[in-house]
């Protein structure tokens, strides 16, 4: 299934950064945890659905760039993207490039969880660089 895990995740990055919320591609109950002090304990579809429309509305010209995808196995996908843009309020131009670790099941992403640091994402599915 690595194949169609990252495919996958592949259409959610694309998905978002069309704008589209990808509701479909995530499992109702999904768990979404990240840095960010709003996300760092999401449950369920619904309560992410509406993080993620109040996030991108604190941004102006949001961009959301896959840069690298890869299976690290049992059900799990490694992502290294960078989002982008201008506060809303404070136009000051911003950019992190975050990994994350997704993991699916049944055709659905059943959690999501970022990592400032690559090598810590790595560290988290028991790989190295």
């Amino acid at each position: 299934m690595s194949r169609e895990d990252v495919e996958l995740v592949r259409a959610i990055h694309a998905r978002r950064r069309r704008g589209d919320s990808a509701r479909e591609l995530f499992d109702p109950e999904i768990e979404w945890s990240t840095p960010h002090p709003d996300a760092s304990a999401i449950r369920g579809r619904e309560e992410l659905l509406a993080f993620l429309r109040r996030y991108a509305g604190t941004w102006q010209d949001y961009r959301i760039e896959l840069e690298e995808i890869r299976d690290v196995g049992e059900h799990r996908v490694l992502v290294l993207f960078s989002e982008s843009g201008r506060g809303r309020g404070s136009g000051v131009e911003a950019r992190v490039r975050p990994t994350g670790i997704w993991t699916v099941r049944d055709g659905r992403a059943i959690s999501f969880k970022a990592y400032g640091d690559r090598t810590e994402a790595l560290k988290s599915v028991g790989l190295r660089e």
